[in-house]
């Protein structure tokens, strides 16, 4: 069975983003930051994260090739876990930079509708 370590997972991680801010022509700092809580990507990024936890949750824990072995469930149901972990995270990342906005006017936060 595959499990990385926290190490590993972390070098994985830093190459990730090193190729991806490559793909886009920017540096790490630049991609992460066109990718903040609050950002079209972020928000990318959490709708993704409830769809895959869906389709684990229908297609997966529901399966009855799935449900008829208690490895395989237990393994399902850990990947629904971990993306609801996830999801939930990315949540209280959002709600966390909403929270500084309370009391700052519509127009201070470029959020207003008047042209």
């Amino acid at each position: 069975m595959l499990e990385s370590s926290d190490i590993e997972l972390e070098d994985e991680r830093l190459r990730q983003l090193d190729i991806l801010a490559g793909e886009h022509g920017m540096t790490p700092p630049e991609l992460l930051a066109q990718y903040a809580s609050g950002s079209f990507g972020f928000h990318e990024a959490v709708h993704t994260t409830s769809i895959v936890l869906d389709l684990v949750d229908d297609q997966l824990l529901h399966h009855p090739a799935i449900a008829g072995n208690s490895d395989w469930f237990r393994l399902a149901a850990r990947a629904s876990e971990a993306l609801f972990n996830l999801y939930q995270a990315m949540g209280a990342a959002q709600l966390a930079t909403h929270a500084h906005d309370e009391g700052t006017r519509p127009e201070d936060l470029n959020a207003s509708n008047d042209g």
